[in-house]
């Protein structure tokens, strides 16, 4: 793929997350929301958190660090009545650990989102470097 940082930091999931994240995103394509509590260690750290959903890749990507970008989760918090919305990457190694980068975030309608307005959950993903554009 175009566009993908050279070397974007990739963080371990625990693994409870990771069992969770594995085990919802089977079906590749459709969104799940996931319990805040199944957040990885490292993004329970957000304040302000409303919501987590990911979906996984129809296709993985195989990357050259002996990564294989899975899907995406989007992690949700609410500062001062503005939603803002944060895109992350999953990936799985052979070793069965699993992996995540981001966020992503810049340039794309839907990061803030004002209280009161709505914008369906599913315009939110496919806006990272690693998202297979439709042709």
């Amino acid at each position: 793929m175009t566009n993908i940082p050279k070397q974007p930091k990739w963080h371990p999931i625990d693994e409870a997350a990771a069992q969770a994240l594995t085990t919802i995103t089977t079906s590749p394509g459709v969104i799940y929301p996931l319990a805040k509590t199944d957040l990885p260690d490292k993004l329970k750290q957000i304040s302000g958190v409303a919501s987590y959903y990911a979906t996984g890749y129809t296709s993985q990507q195989h990357l050259t660090n002996g990564l294989n970008a899975a899907g995406e989760m989007l992690v949700t918090r609410v500062n001062s009545g503005t939603h803002k919305n944060y895109q992350f990457v999953f990936a799985t190694c052979s070793d069965g650990k699993v992996w995540f980068t981001g966020p992503y975030y810049k340039a794309f309608s839907g990061h803030h989102v004002e209280q009161g307005d709505s914008i369906p959950v599913n315009s939110l993903f496919g806006k990272t470097p690693f998202s297979k554009k439709e042709s």
